[in-house]
């Protein structure tokens, strides 16, 4: 069974008839059939059942704040339908811009992502390169140091620290391509 709010018109809530201190004149509120309506519009937008009964309560304070502003709304049962649906709006704004975003990441995951083979290959290079470079090349690439950090921790400038790997990784690509080259 679904779960649909139940919003009293502002002349019966909260106990007393009233909110704060002063009473709620009941133009500002919705019926109850007026809750179920809204509640069944937003369902039909593509809420679920919880995102719908916030819609409704979200709407719901919205009206007050707005009496409490000192604005009177003529109609508030079409005002309440109009807020409610630009809230589903939004909703589905924010769902569709998530989902681009996840597809987004997924694609740069899948061209930057490299076969495990290839990753081995690139690392045991690496471990063939002179010493200086090779702690350049983990300390930038594995432990993702900045290059003042690198010269900190090696004791040499960051300029030192970046020539070094400016060379390793030439050096990688000289040696990598030219194994590439060799395959049949």
């Amino acid at each position: 069974m679904i779960s649909v709010p139940r919003l009293l018109p502002f002349s019966q809530a909260p106990p007393g008839g009233a909110v704060g201190s002063e009473p709620v004149p009941a133009v500002v509120g919705l019926a109850d059939g007026d809750a179920q309506a809204l509640f069944g519009f937003v369902r039909r937008l593509g809420l679920s059942d919880a995102q719908a009964d916030d819609a409704v309560q979200e709407t719901q304070v919205r009206l007050l704040t707005e009496y409490r502003r000192g604005i009177t709304i003529a109609n508030p049962r079409a005002w309440a339908f109009r807020s409610i649906y630009r809230l589903a709006m939004d909703e589905y704004r924010l769902r569709r811009r998530v989902a681009l975003l996840v597809a987004r990441m997924a694609s740069r995951r899948g061209e930057s992502r490299h076969d495990v083979t290839d990753r081995i290959a690139v690392w045991s290079e690496v471990d063939r390169l002179p010493e200086r470079q090779r702690q350049v090349i983990y300390l930038r690439y594995r432990a993702d140091l900045a290059y003042e950090e690198i010269g900190q921790t090696l004791g040499i400038t960051a300029s030192a620290a970046r020539s070094h790997a400016t060379q390793a990784v030439e050096r990688l690509r000289a040696e990598l391509a030219g194994s590439i080259e060799d395959l049949p």
